[in-house]
């Protein structure tokens, strides 16, 4: 194993030296006397000094940068599996832009892939009825419930779209409503508070 990775190394370094690289031949961990002394090894001299012992050249793992890459390849896998999901229980084109940047043929082609059919208009809103009990529900899912970042919590947008089987894409606009509801109706108070001291001085 050893002679393998050592082989590995020195044919790397001697490539990216007859190349220019220099800047990664070093990264390699060699000096420039070390690369000018490979570069005047022949492939056999090579095979010679890969399997010569003490062995010269060592693998070794930079364990911060490989746990950053691990961290985010595992984001890139939630975050693909999340817009699989959405687009799954009915998110709308709008919704897929605003959260993940996707574009209507992005959307088309996923849906594709993932076996969905096409969807075709707006979907209706759902009876006031229903809207009151996925409110109530809201409620005890969504941390924020009403507050001004309600609508960016796709994940309790997603619990309560599986609960209620509203489309995901429904879910959202319905948070956005509420959302904007509550505020209208605290700024209107607001606005009569003001004119209450107005008129009392």
């Amino acid at each position: 194993m050893d002679t393998v990775v050592t082989l590995a190394i020195l044919r790397q370094a001697i490539t990216y030296v007859r190349e220019g690289n220099m800047r990664r031949a070093r990264a390699l961990g060699f000096n420039d006397d070390e690369l000018r002394e490979l570069r005047r090894l022949s492939a056999t001299d090579i095979d010679a000094l890969a399997t010569s012992n003490p062995v010269v050249c060592r693998l070794s793992v930079d364990h911060d940068l490989l746990a950053g890459v691990f961290r985010r390849l595992s984001s890139d896998m939630d975050r693909e599996k999340t817009i699989d999901r959405c687009l799954e229980l009915g998110a709308s084109v709008l919704m897929m832009s605003s959260f993940f940047g996707l574009t209507g043929n992005d959307c088309s082609t996923r849906r594709a892939l993932l076996g969905l059919e096409s969807r075709q208009g707006r979907v209706a809103m759902p009876p006031e009825s229903e809207e009151h009990d996925a409110f109530r529900r809201w409620q005890d899912i969504s941390a924020a419930t009403t507050a001004p970042d309600a609508v960016d919590d796709i994940q309790g947008m997603i619990v309560l779209c599986e609960e209620t089987s509203i489309p995901l894409g429904v879910v959202w606009q319905l948070v956005k409503n509420w959302t904007k509801a509550v505020n209208s109706s605290s700024r209107s108070k607001l606005q009569l508070a003001d004119g209450r001291k107005a008129c009392a001085r």
